[in-house]
Formats: C-alpha cells, structure tokens, sequence
C-alpha cells in the first residue's frame, strides 16, 4: 500500500507553522441572498400580478414551511411537524390562485418530498420533486427567472435521494450533470424543460455561478459528514470526476484546484500532492471554503496513518494543531476530524 516517504512527511510537518488562519474576506462581490429575495419579490408582484399583500402572505406562508423543513431535517417531532404543513398547505388553497397558486404550491411540494424523503420513501420523494420542478419550469416561462435556482436545487436533491437510496451511479451521475449545466452550461439528462434552453442558463448567470460553488461546498460537507470514517479515501470521485471547466475567477480557481488535490492523492502522486498541499494551504483562502481544507486533511490522515512511524506522528500532531486552532469550520465536524488523526478511525457517523 503507498505510502508518504520521509522526506515527504518532513516536509508536511514542517509546513503546517507556516500555513495560515483562512481570510474573512467574501470571494463574491454580491450578497446572493438579498439579490434573490430583491428578485422573487419583484416577479411574484409581476408575473402573479399579485398586490403586497397578497406577496406578504406568500412570503410569509413560505417561512412557515422554512420551519417545518428545519423540524424534519433535525427529526423534531416528525409527524407534528407534517401536520403543520398541512395546515399551511390548506392555506395555499383557500388563499391564492392563478399564478401566485402555483408559486406557493411548488415551494410546499419540495417540503412533502423531504417528509418522504427521511421516512425513506424514495420513489414518492422523487415524484414530488419532479413535480415542483415542472411548476418551476412553468413559471420560469412566464418570466420568474430566479426560480432557476429552485430547479438547480430540486436537481440536488434527486441526486441525494438516489444516493440515500442505493442508486450510487445514478445519483453520482446526476450530481455530475448538474455541475457541468452550472458551471459550462451542458444538459445531460438533468430534470426540467427549462434547463435545456441557453437563453435561461445566460439569464440567471449570477444566481447560477453561485450556487455551483455553494453546491460544491455543500456536497463536500456532505461527503465529509457521511463517509469521514471510510477505511481509506474519503469519498469516491465519481460524482466530480471527470467534470472540467474554464478557471476565470477566483472560486472557480480553489475548487478546480481541490478536485486537482484530490486525484493526485487518489493515483499515489504523493511528490506532486505534497508540493501541491503546501501551496494551496499556504494561500489566504475564504472561510467559505475551508470544508475544503477539512476534507484535504481527513484524506492526508489517512496516508499518514500508515506511513513511517516518528515523521508520522510528527505530521498528525501537526494536522491535529491546525485543525484545533486555526480551522473555523463546524465545531461538530471538528471534533470527528480529530478523533480521526488521534484514533486511526471514527466509530459514530455524523446525522
């Protein structure tokens, strides 16, 4: 099995001092968030030609299945909480028509999906998922372009229900699909008719530059959280692999460079991959990215852990400083990581 040399592990130990605490700096220029709520609001008023009042009580009915969502997610009272969306979902349809029906009634589907979803009916979570997606596809048309986002994130989560549901090429297969409509516009068999026309790939440019690399982050994250304990690479990378891209900016620049990390440290590059690891952790990178950091050293420890013994424990001791004293990431995953680099492996997965 490959392993680190020593001179290889020399020069990781003596690295780490030198590598320093990620920037606050934002690598966007806009606040995502606020552009899109800006965006919503002033589509709902237009295409639903809806009053503000009628956009208060959607907006509002919106951040009531927020806390459903929030319930599931955390399994709080599961069975209460799908109670409570019912409720909101008979509000839908005593309250509003036309349109501004079919607005609230696509953002209530993606919540029933994820009901399905945690009590593990995965073709019923798929259904309502590609059914709020054809409701989104149909009010993109109508000129509510920020609800590309919504089919962007309706795709994700198709590929998240396929991987949960042991249909591993298949959700690896989407996630790759998507990634390539976000950052190339290529449409490879993704869900929703509006995704196979440029002019709205070129209409929601910032929203959809965004979100990829969010996404990035957000599968990563969730790749780190679910496989942190596999006995030898963190994850497979099938689900990036063999995704290429043009690198014009900034972020494109740190997640094509971890993918580039990441495969150098699959195929044994070990010399390449240590130069390499030095330079990327050398640099100021965002905060918002160091789940990417985090996943780089997981996949390190592994090496480590059977490598030489003296240069070995000098490296892990040095990964395990970093991780506590410089890496602002989740406390939780933290925690996981440095169980890691002091056992040799994880027992608990993280929910």
């Amino acid at each position: 099995m490959e392993k680190f040399t020593s001179e290889q592990l020399s020069a990781l130990a003596s690295a780490f001092s030198h590598f320093p605490e990620s920037s606050s700096a934002s690598t966007v220029d806009y606040d995502t968030g606020k552009l899109i709520n800006l965006l919503r609001e002033k589509e709902v008023l237009e295409v639903c030609n809806a009053s503000t009042e009628q956009w208060t009580l959607v907006n509002d009915i919106d951040i009531a299945l927020g806390a459903v969502v929030k319930d599931l997610v955390l399994n709080n009272q599961i069975e209460l909480a799908i109670q409570e969306y019912y409720r909101l979902v008979q509000r839908i349809e005593n309250e509003t028509s036309g349109n501004l029906y079919i607005y609230a009634k696509q953002g209530a589907l993606s919540v029933i999906s994820l009901y399905h979803y945690k009590k593990g009916e995965w073709d019923k979570a798929i259904d309502y998922t590609v059914e709020c997606i054809c409701l989104n596809d149909y009010l993109i048309e109508q000129g509510m372009n920020s609800l590309c986002l919504r089919v962007y994130e309706q795709n994700k989560n198709i590929s998240r229900v396929l991987l949960r549901a042991g249909r591993i090429e298949e959700g690896y297969q989407l996630i790759r699909n998507l990634f390539d409509y976000l950052f190339n516009g290529t449409n490879n068999g993704l869900y929703g008719s509006t995704l196979k026309h440029d002019e709205f790939w070129k209409k929601s440019f910032l929203i959809r530059e965004t979100y990829a690399y969010e996404m990035f982050c957000m599968i990563v994250e969730d790749m780190l959280r679910f496989n942190i304990d596999a006995p030898e690479f963190l994850f497979p990378q099938e689900w990036f692999d063999p995704l290429e891209f043009e690198v014009d900016n900034i972020n494109r620049q740190v997640i094509y460079n971890y993918m580039y990390l990441l495969k150098s440290l699959k195929n044994n590059d070990f010399e390449d991959f240590v130069d390499s690891f030095i330079y990327y952790m050398s640099e100021e990178i965002s905060v918002y990215y160091e789940i990417f950091k985090l996943s780089l050293l997981v996949e390190t420890s592994k090496v480590l852990h059977r490598s030489g013994t003296g240069e070995k424990l000098d490296a892990l001791s040095k990964v395990n400083d970093f991780i506590s004293e410089k890496l602002k990431t989740s406390q939780k995953l933290n925690e996981f990581a440095l169980n890691l680099y002091i056992n040799g492996s994880l027992t608990p997965h993280l929910n």
